[in-house]
């Protein structure tokens, strides 16, 4: 299909070419094209889909990038005192960042250089804190959790932060992409803002598509001390127990309750 771009022409022709990038950020990002008959730069969900679906179907990581980005983490983390590692893959599908500002609306996060897709340590770190806080401690808010030592050491307060590092999760080998849909079945309902219109069931669905890792696509993970105080090693372990547990309890990213995100881990120390 013949696309075009709000571009000159000189610099359109080389966006031709995109079928041959092999980054995916770039890719989402920056080599969106529009369909030939249209002259309005709108992107409509028919053409998304069509791009999910080559994506999955003819877009290829490069294996010596994502080998060698995952040495280079390694080689990072283990200079981190006391730091655990362990592995894990989703054990249906996954999408992290769809939220995130996008011209596609729908997104993935993946670093912005290599386009490598990533679990950020921010994401992380909240998910081990959501389950120490519901289920460990069972406590009804974060402020009840504090009263914990471990819970403050590892996560920090307002006043202060945490003992423990929560990294960037990174892929160990290729990932596998998936082309997935969520449909909107009372978009009138939603887009009303004068409360005039019901939910009702002959309104026509809207399908939204996006991209999702699937079971594949395995992660690695690493939780380290920030430094070599005496009980840095206990409020690591801690800390990764939270973590692994989060991770296969209540799942990480976009749409747990519909069954994504949830991981299998496996000790890799």
């Amino acid at each position: 299909m013949t696309f075009i771009y709000p571009l000159p022409i000189d610099t359109q022709q080389k966006f031709e070419q995109r079928t041959q990038c092999s980054n995916l950020s770039l890719l989402l990002d920056r080599y969106i094209g529009y369909k030939l008959e249209r002259q309005d730069w709108k992107f409509q969900e028919e053409q998304k889909a069509e791009l999910f679906r080559a994506i999955a179907r003819e877009f290829q990581f490069s294996p010596h990038l994502i080998q060698h980005y995952y040495q280079r983490w390694q080689a990072m983390t283990k200079t981190l005192p006391h730091v655990e590692h362990f592995t894990a893959s989703p054990e249906w599908r996954m999408v992290i960042g769809l939220g995130q500002t996008s011209i596609l609306e729908t997104s993935m996060s993946v670093d912005r250089i290599t386009g490598i897709p990533l679990i950020p340590g921010s994401a992380l770190k909240g998910l081990a804190a959501s389950y120490a806080m519901l289920c460990a401690l069972e406590t009804t808010n974060r402020a009840e959790a504090e009263n914990n030592p471990n819970f403050k050491d590892i996560f920090g307060s307002q006043k202060e932060s945490g003992k423990v590092i929560f990294l960037d999760a990174v892929l160990t080998k290729e990932p596998q992409l998936e082309p997935d849909i969520m449909n909107n079945h009372y978009q009138e309902y939603y887009s009303d803002k004068n409360g005039n219109i019901a939910p009702t069931p002959y309104q026509n669905p809207v399908p939204v598509y996006f991209l999702t890792l699937g079971n594949k696509s395995e992660f690695a993970f690493a939780v380290a001390s920030r430094d070599q105080q005496s009980n840095a090693k206990e409020l690591v372990n801690q800390a990764k127990s939270w973590l692994q547990k989060g991770l296969s309890e209540l799942g990480i990213g976009a749409k747990t309750a519909a069954g994504y995100g949830y991981m299998s881990t496996v000790l890799s120390n």
